[in-house]
């Protein structure tokens, strides 16, 4: 098992895929020159499958030959397209090709399941991405600006001081400010529902306040606010046995991504790059000379 976990196997597992794929291509143009089309039955194996893996039965006669006869015609243009050169300086082709690489490459992450240790190490390395957020119990009372001009800070200083006699009846206390598009009682909302609702330098304000008493005015972009933060709701430490489905996920996600980086440096490596810089700066004068 340790053996499968080596980098320079994930490697050559991977140059042996490139070889066999190449040997696929090469047979491919052999076929374009004779005018020969070839359905195998690894083909025919392979269309099967995927028909049942689709529709959860096999395909019957007639729907069988429609998969051939399309198998066919797509080959047919495929390698007219080749002939033609359609291939050549296509961005779409030369992007498709290079993702089915790297899903060769991530696709090894399967060979190797992560073990019950590293899944633990895993996640207790990334346990914050697992832990829920902190909700906020909140009051708010709007203060709008555009009515009360330069009395907004004057008469949210008197609102305020008649929240504060209102003691814990905080649901209520919206009734003291002006009419508002949105509610004055929140529960158990996380940071990035309350962002929502009233922007983000409200959120990060709201954050900040103290429990138990009423603050303000808090700026948002409506206008003016007064807040009361009843209480502040602590998640429970996130446990391993309850997300290690999603720790597993997330493991090969990042495993798959490591290796494919690795992957490309070491192919990468084997390349000597040119580039034509007298071109590029010959372009680059262009196209300055067109933007002045």
């Amino acid at each position: 098992m340790q053996l499968l976990r080596e980098p320079l196997l994930h490697f050559m597992v991977i140059g042996a895929l490139i070889y066999c794929l190449y040997g696929v291509f090469v047979e491919d143009v052999q076929e374009v020159d004779d005018k020969t089309i070839v359905v195998s039955t690894g083909e025919i194996e392979w269309m099967l499958g995927s028909w049942q893996k689709r529709w959860n039965r096999p395909p019957t006669e007639k729907e069988l030959t429609g998969l051939i006869d399309q198998y066919i015609k797509e080959t047919v243009l495929y390698r007219e397209a080749l002939t033609m050169g359609l291939n050549q300086h296509d961005q779409v082709i030369r992007r498709r090709l290079a993702q089915k690489l790297e899903y060769l490459a991530k696709d090894l992450v399967a060979l190797t399941p992560p073990t019950e240790e590293e899944l633990q190490a895993y996640f207790e390395t990334n346990q914050q991405r697992y832990t829920q957020p902190m909700r906020y119990t909140f009051a708010q009372v709007f203060i709008d600006p555009d009515k009360r001009g330069d009395g907004t800070l004057v008469d949210a200083k008197k609102i305020k001081t008649a929240l504060i006699a209102l003691g814990d009846d905080i649901e209520s206390a919206g009734e003291l400010g002006d009419s508002f598009m949105l509610q004055s009682y929140y529960p158990e909302k996380d940071q990035i529902d309350i962002q929502k609702n009233f922007g983000s330098g409200f959120a990060e304000s709201l954050i900040e306040l103290s429990p138990g008493q009423w603050h303000g005015p808090v700026l948002s972009g409506f206008g003016a606010h007064l807040v009361y933060v009843d209480h502040v709701t602590e998640p429970p430490a996130p446990l391993f046995t309850d997300m290690r489905e999603m720790i597993e996920a997330d493991w090969k996600m990042e495993k798959g991504e490591e290796l494919n980086k690795a992957f490309y440096a070491n192919l990468r490596d084997s390349y000597t790059v040119e580039i034509d810089m007298p071109a590029i700066e010959s372009l680059e004068e262009s196209t300055l000379g067109q933007v002045q």
